[in-house]
């Protein structure tokens, strides 16, 4: 019998971080005939104060890719000092939980302990916390990156982390990234149709918003057979310059994940399977072991990985840099509208309202006219963002 072998994710227990949701692509087999589904596990267990969550589904067809919930399951975490921690079903398939911060330490080992709804018992391999030293400097350089147009090279940032830890560290690390950034419209409002020409003071409360985004990269690292616990200039995320992200002020949010080493060789060879030159279908990945497995008989496994991960988090914030130029990712050159009786915007509908105008210098007449532009010129939300800014936002 074939399945989907849907890679699992490990879920950050912050709702900002996101763990690997956007970051891994689910693999699909080509021969759908004989489906059967698997039971599909993510869990990730931190040393955050915060509520924790555990996920339980069933694999899904090739036409068939939503989340298909497994409830009714005993869920529950035990450590080595024979503390029990349930984890309740608040929403189909969703287990929450809360472990406090004072469990996780050096002598700490959690595992995983699954009562699926037909009675089928399941555990994880034993997992360690290891502890996670904080973050050192994050540094950028202007560089130029080429595209899938080989002859294209795109100019922007190009971030790096120098990692620096003890030795009585973890020297397995997964790294995600959050960037939030400032960007603006280009007009004001000043002129906009609503069932009629009105005209009005310049209006900027559609003017300044920011945006928020997981990168969506897997980024892993190891100092293994390194001298010591150290990475210098760690390559992280590069920022080009075609869209308003460095135009006025710019941020990432680096947080790091300790990993055992079996840990970081599933998501390893994940990340393998997910960046073959020729793409995710170029060649048929592997299967990559997870290690919760059926009791009694260790060779059922669900798919899936059990983790457990002390969190470390910095915050970085870039202004306009020098010699970086800046595109905007929108036409904002307004163009000349000439107005026809009974034409457009006449024949719009309200729910295609307000329509917004700039006046523009004509040169032939050497006076003002009225001009248009893309809608995105004039509300910033167009841009995919909010006018809401960050609390951290300096």
């Amino acid at each position: 019998m074939k399945s989907i072998i849907t890679p699992f994710l490990i879920v950050s227990i912050s709702s900002a971080t996101c763990f690997f949701s956007s970051c891994i692509d689910n693999y699909l087999p080509e021969n759908q005939i004989n489906f059967e589904p698997r039971i599909v596990v993510e869990a990730l267990i931190t040393n955050e104060d915060e509520l924790q969550q555990i996920k339980i589904s069933q694999s899904t067809t090739l036409d068939s890719l939503a989340f298909i919930p497994l409830s009714g399951c005993f869920v529950e975490v035990i450590d080595n000092f024979d503390q029990s921690f349930t984890f309740n079903e608040t929403s189909e398939g969703i287990y929450e939980g809360l472990i406090d911060s004072q469990y996780f330490s050096w002598n700490r080992t959690f595992q995983l302990h699954l009562i699926l709804n037909n009675g089928e018992e399941y555990e994880s391999e034993i997992e360690r916390f290891l502890p996670s030293s904080e973050i050192d400097s994050i540094h950028y350089k202007i560089e130029e990156k080429e595209t899938s147009d080989v002859e294209l090279t795109y100019q922007g940032l190009q971030f790096y982390y120098n990692f620096i830890a003890s030795e009585s560290s973890s020297r397995y690390y997964k790294i995600s990234i959050e960037e939030t950034w400032e960007y603006r419209a280009t007009f004001p409002i000043t002129i906009f149709y609503s069932g009629g020409f009105q005209k009005i003071n310049p209006d900027s409360s559609l003017f300044y918003c920011y945006n928020t985004k997981t990168i969506d990269d897997l980024y892993l690292m190891s100092t293994k057979g390194f001298d010591k616990n150290e990475f210098p200039n760690y390559k992280l995320h590069f920022t080009n310059n075609q869209s308003q992200r460095l135009k006025y002020r710019y941020s990432l949010l680096i947080t790091q994940f300790s990993l055992s080493e079996n840990t970081y060789k599933y998501w390893y060879n994940l990340k393998k399977n997910n960046e073959d030159n020729g793409g995710l279908f170029s060649s048929q990945p592997a299967l990559v072991e997870g290690n919760i497995y059926k009791i009694n008989d260790p060779s059922s496994k669900l798919l899936g990985y059990f983790g457990v991960s002390s969190i470390q988090k910095k915050r970085i914030f870039v202004d306009p840099v020098e010699n970086l130029r800046i595109y905007n990712e929108i036409n904002c050159e307004a163009m000349p509208f000439i107005q026809e009786p009974g034409g457009w915007p006449f024949l719009t509908e309200p729910d295609e309202w307000p329509i917004y105008f700039v006046k523009i210098y004509d040169p032939a007449s050497e006076s003002s006219i009225m001009g248009i532009a893309e809608q995105a010129c004039f509300d910033c939300r167009l841009y995919g963002g909010t006018l809401t800014k960050p609390d951290f936002w300096k």
